[in-house]
């Protein structure tokens, strides 16, 4: 089955409600989601389906929702409640200093509308994660974990995007797939090391290609490569084209 936006932004009760992006700088990762974000469907993904970007490095969605008639990007909590009201898409530029209170307000919402609304579901994509995510369990906020371990309950899912590979185990066992771009070269012991896949063969694939990426199903620990994401004046964008496959699992990478 291809990747669709369906897919990586729907939740269903039988499968975790996570996805990891991980992607170095440059590499096409805040592109790959802006633009799923922006081929999201209502046949697809339901009239009253909602994305929320909370963007801490204010850097790669705000063409989502800028322009004529647009509600532009939010900035504190009340322009936040306005905009998910009414728009499929909001993204939110936090301040640093204020980001963890607001990152909660914002979860706290999407449970709130979930249970009041019938038909309501929703798509949180944390940029740059890592930020509120340490190393262990009880370095997650707590409406991190909610959203995580009861949110697909509610139809509510979350996508966790960084530069560099998450190191917390507890995120891992939520998470139904992990989104590859060209990784940091430290990454690639540590994706050996957690599922046994090859890290320097990925590297090698993904870089015949610039932008081109991998998602890891950590159901099924299959790999399936993908063509880079077209950019805006290729023509329409419906989801990822599948590219050809190399063995990366079990591999040691040696030529």
């Amino acid at each position: 089955m291809s990747l669709t936006p369906a897919i990586l932004f729907g939740s269903k009760n039988t499968s975790p409600a996570v996805t990891q992006t991980v992607g170095v700088s440059g590499t096409g990762k805040s592109f790959f989601l802006n633009r799923m974000l922006k081929a999201t469907r209502v046949k697809d993904m339901g009239p009253l389906w909602r994305g929320v970007v909370f963007d801490i490095k204010h850097d790669g969605y705000a063409d989502l929702v800028e322009g004529e008639k647009k509600f532009g990007v939010c900035t504190t909590y009340a322009q936040f409640v306005k905009s998910i009201k009414d728009n499929k898409i909001t993204v939110i530029h936090p301040e640093i200093g204020e980001s963890y209170d607001f990152l909660d307000e914002v979860i706290e919402h999407l449970f709130s509308l979930a249970r009041r609304i019938e038909g309501f579901t929703a798509t949180l994509v944390l940029e740059e994660s890592n930020t509120y995510i340490g190393t262990h369990a009880s370095a997650i906020p707590m409406q991190i974990k909610r959203l995580a371990t009861q949110g697909r309950s509610l139809n509510l899912s979350l996508v966790l995007a960084n530069q560099r590979s998450l190191s917390n185990k507890w995120t891992d066992t939520q998470s139904q797939r992990l989104i590859l771009f060209r990784t940091a070269i430290p990454d690639h012991e540590m994706l050996k090391k957690k599922w046994g896949v090859c890290g320097v063969t990925l590297d090698k694939k993904l870089s015949e290609k610039k932008f081109s990426f991998a998602e890891f199903n950590l159901e099924t620990l299959e790999v399936q490569f993908y063509e880079p994401i077209p950019g805006p004046n290729e023509g329409a964008f419906k989801g990822p084209t599948k590219s050809e496959n190399v063995p990366v699992v079990g591999t040691d990478g040696q030529a």
